[in-house]
């Protein structure tokens, strides 16, 4: 029993050294892949380091990628470099390295006014979303936390700040909606993140729980209003006129419609493009009209529209320049969104319809969409949602005529008297 308990200790230890040596070798041969001068050398090891972030790509170069930044949301934003070798790739890094700009150095002595700072310069935020930021950042956040320290601030402080304005939080006496109050939470929040994630410090603050602010509901149009809108329009085919119709026949948003040319409407595939949006911002005390890119990635997007719709837009921009913009009929300046807002209440004033918001005409394009049978993603892609959720839980109303319809079909006396 001894001799053969024996016997297998030896094999072990046979089978072992075999695998040690098999290893050098692979070791040695795995060497050989590399050129020359990617060899070790004996002053150090010149191929790559644990956590280097530095490796070879099939196609036979060397990439190296560091963090170079954080998104709004706080994670990170990678930057690559591509050399022939693995010495190069790392001289390519540690140069672009030293081309980002380094950002504040962390510690208790931050406060949240030089946090705000370096976010605002080293976020990607879009030109409107920065001055939403700015203004509530300068009227509802600095004037109260821009001076305590970022890893003092705590949980209850913040949420104590945020009940306050709440309650009497406007600039001229009331208390903010409880949209805008939880707007600022976020915007904190997402700082906090941004910075956190690239110092990896703790700040209680993140643990925040904000309130949840009640979506509008708003009501679609009745078909009996749907009639009415037309009637309220002018009775032959006009620039003016269209952007009513582009919003109830594919769902623009205002600032879309004043945005759009003629050059964005394809007459041979029946579609119409979106890539711009028109809104107005306040900067440095005073507003001014932008354009941008829509809302969002997905809000770019190309919509197909009915043949009665293309064949009111061929009449409507006949004459226009192709740079035109629809609802102007100029190229150098696109329609003010809260104009159109007041020209659309009018139209609804002619038609003896009460006063509602231009949004309501993409609620209604959504509806009705849904009532006819189209699938919901196609909805949510026609209408550039980022996904279904938002589609289902925003702009998916039943109207009262389909309800009517649905009550009639359950009836349990079966159309009796």
């Amino acid at each position: 029993m001894r001799f053969g308990i024996k016997i297998l200790i030896i094999c072990v230890v046979f089978a072992n050294i075999n695998r040690y040596q098999v290893m050098q070798n692979t070791i040695v041969r795995t060497s050989y892949l590399y050129s020359q001068s990617e060899q070790p050398s004996k002053g150090g090891c010149r191929l790559p380091k644990t956590g280097e972030n530095i490796y070879k790509r099939k196609d036979g170069r060397w990439e190296a990628r560091f963090i170079s930044g954080r998104k709004p949301d706080g994670c990170a934003k990678y930057t690559s470099v591509y050399a022939r070798t693995y010495a190069a790739a790392k001289a390519k890094l540690e140069e672009r390295k030293r081309m980002v700009v380094p950002p504040p150095v962390v510690n208790c002595r931050l406060t949240v006014a030089e946090l705000f700072a370096w976010y605002l310069a080293q976020a990607e935020i879009k030109p409107s979303t920065r001055a939403r930021y700015v203004f509530l950042i300068e009227h509802h956040i600095l004037p109260e936390l821009g001076s305590i320290f970022v890893v003092s601030l705590t949980a209850k402080q913040l949420s104590d700040f945020l009940s306050q304005k709440r309650q009497s939080g406007r600039l001229h006496g009331g208390g903010l909606s409880a949209k805008s109050v939880r707007d600022i939470g976020v915007l904190i929040k997402a700082a906090l993140r941004f910075a956190s994630a690239e110092y990896h410090f703790y700040c209680d603050a993140l643990n925040t729980k904000l309130p949840k602010a009640k979506q509008r509901e708003i009501e679609p149009f009745s078909a009996w209003e749907l009639d009415q809108l037309r009637k309220g329009l002018s009775p032959s085919p006009n620039h003016k006129d269209a952007g009513i119709l582009l919003s109830a026949n594919g769902g623009l948003r205002l600032g879309e419609v004043c945005a759009l040319r003629v050059s964005d409407i394809d007459f041979q595939n029946g579609t119409v493009s979106i890539e711009r949006a028109v809104q107005r911002v306040r900067q440095n005390g005073k507003t001014k009209l932008i354009i941008q890119t829509p809302k969002s990635e997905k809000s770019v997007r190309v919509i197909p529209l009915p043949n009665d719709m293309m064949a009111y837009l061929k009449k409507a921009v006949s004459g226009l320049s192709q740079n035109a913009y629809i609802l102007t009929g100029r190229t150098d300046k696109p329609m003010e969104p809260r104009t159109y807002q007041y020209y659309f209440e009018s139209v609804l004033r002619r038609g003896g319809i009460r006063k509602r918001s231009y949004h309501t005409l993409r609620h209604t394009y959504a509806t009705r969409c849904i009532e006819n049978g189209i699938d919901i993603k196609s909805v949510s892609e026609m209408l550039g949602h980022a996904d279904i959720t938002t589609t289902l839980r925003l702009y998916v109303h039943p109207s009262m005529d389909s309800k009517r319809q649905a009550v009639q079909k359950i009836s349990f006396l079966g159309g009796a008297a």
